[in-house]
């Protein structure tokens, strides 16, 4: 019996008997504990009282329709499962009473499928947004309001942000989403899977390569089907470099905010080297086409050596750029106390990636539940404490060194000379589960059910949904002047959020 399998069991002892709660067969690192729909908000919080932390809500078919919860704990994914028996509305005692991290997944059930939690009080529309409604918190004639998006000048998604503000410190903050939503879950179904991995990497482009491996994991632990060992490789390879893009990318917007046009630059051309790797590999700026359900459609098309070279070449300028960015004191200053998150509030509300490593929580998929090559690579999570957005761009940094580090240890991997590039999936198979892989913006998880060997139903926890519910905690105590160099510490994509 496994750590993670052996804690859970210790859970559903300590479960009061009236819940019901019934273990149920799953994958490795999936533990399935079916409870009903009057025990689930229970369930839930004692899952909580040990130490879980909430990732998702969503609504399931198989192997019944289903309310189903996901948390991690201790190196599992624990999934409370629901069966609804078709009652309508679906109703169930609300999590987000006192669990703030449950309260847009929430929110998104009652707006979009009609679910009614008992006790849920609605806080205005979240997936239908109004970009002319204003909505004040502050009173007072000295305060007014700024809509803020959901257009902006610039490369930027559709968000808006409503900050309220006497001219100067920025008391209150309405982050709103979903101006923009693409019915992705949707798009999936009835493809096979081979098709549906395209839909899955363009989710968000920033992160094509996590939402390929979260989305093929999941159809290959539903399938019981394993990656081959070079497969696995590879996708390391490529997620180590879409982890570097996305952070060097937030470094070199940081830079732009404060006007040192030279530090942006030298970032931006250090993301561009990284790009080129990717392009010369896979045949695509952001490594699309490559990864799907069962391993890779080919072997990287850059010599191993050559990889090598180029990444020497990179860490050189890395280092070197780095240490100029944090000795100009112009740039240092606007992010050092900035964007505060205490670890408490962090942890309410089950904040993943740089965000919630930037306050101390060490989350990262990466260790928490290793998949693929991360089970032989190993990994050092890098945390700082502060809490504030220069910590979390010290965060991205050390990650950046780390990516390094785990590249080089998997093209020596890659060497073993073991060709095999891919496992067929059964055809005409169903099963379903979860996938999940550590996203650039932090830990990214995807259900999916396969029906009859074509994707029925997909459900997408996007770290980017996760963190922006935070996003508003960073500002009572900074000024106005501070919210692009807040904004750009958390890192985020609206497209993630809105899928």
């Amino acid at each position: 019996m496994s750590d993670s399998t052996s804690t859970v069991r210790r859970i559903e002892d300590g479960l009061p008997d009236h819940l019901g709660a019934v273990p149920e067969a799953g994958p490795a690192a999936e533990v399935r504990l079916r409870v009903t729909t009057l025990g689930f908000e229970r369930a839930a919080h004692v899952l909580r009282a040990a130490g879980a932390r909430f990732i998702t809500l969503l609504l399931s078919d198989t192997p019944e329709p289903s309310l189903v919860g996901a948390f991690a704990l201790r190196g599992a994914l624990v999934a409370l499962r629901a069966p609804l028996a078709g009652v309508e509305p679906v109703t169930y005692g609300a999590l987000s009473q006192t669990w703030p991290a449950a309260r847009w997944a929430e929110q998104e059930l009652v707006e979009r499928f009609g679910v009614r939690p008992v006790g849920f009080a609605t806080a205005g529309p979240l997936t239908s947004p109004d970009a002319d409604r204003i909505e004040r918190h502050l009173q007072g004639l000295d305060g007014f309001t700024i809509p803020y998006g959901p257009v902006r000048s610039g490369v930027f998604e559709a968000i808006q942000f409503q900050i309220e503000t006497g001219g100067e410190t920025v008391p209150a903050v309405q982050t709103r989403p979903f101006f923009k939503h693409r019915g992705l879950e949707r798009r999936f179904a009835g493809l096979p899977s081979d098709r549906a991995v395209h839909v899955a990497e363009r989710v968000a482009g920033t992160a094509t390569v996590a939402y390929a491996s979260a989305f093929s994991q999941a159809v290959e632990r539903a399938l019981g089907v394993a990656p081959t060992p070079s497969a696995e490789r590879w996708r390391a390879v490529y997620a180590e470099l879409e982890r570097m893009a996305a952070h060097l990318d937030v470094i070199a917007k940081e830079a732009e905010t404060s006007a040192l046009h030279v530090g942006q630059a030298r970032f931006q051309i250090l993301k561009e080297q990284v790009t080129r790797l990717r392009a010369r590999l896979t045949g695509s700026r952001f490594a699309r086409g490559v990864i799907v359900p069962g391993g890779v459609r080919f072997e990287g098309r850059l010599g191993l050596e050559d990889l090598l070279r180029g990444l020497d070449a990179l860490e050189r300028e890395l280092v070197r750029d780095r240490r100029l960015f944090l000795a100009t004191a112009s740039m240092t200053d606007r992010l050092i106390g900035s964007g505060r998150l205490p670890r408490e509030l962090v942890e309410e509300y089950a904040a993943v990636g740089p965000v919630a490593r930037g306050s101390g929580v060490s989350t990262d998929a990466r260790h928490e539940r290793p998949y693929g090559d991360y089970r032989r690579l190993g990994l050092q999570v890098v945390t700082h404490r502060e809490g504030d957005a220069m910590a979390r761009v010290n965060v991205r940094f050390g990650e950046l060194l780390e990516s390094l580090r785990i590249l080089r240890q998997s093209v020596d991997h890659l060497r073993r000379n073991e060709h095999e590039l891919a496992t067929p999936l059964p055809p005409g198979a169903s099963g379903a589960a979860f996938g999940w892989a550590e996203a650039p913006q932090g830990e990214l998880v995807i259900w999916v059910e396969v029906r009859e060997g074509l994707v029925h139903r997909v459900h997408i926890a996007s770290p980017s949904l996760r963190n922006w519910a935070l996003f508003h905690h960073a500002f009572p105590r900074d000024v106005l002047t501070d919210f692009a160099f807040i904004e750009h510490s958390f890192g985020l994509t609206p497209a993630g959020a809105d899928r």
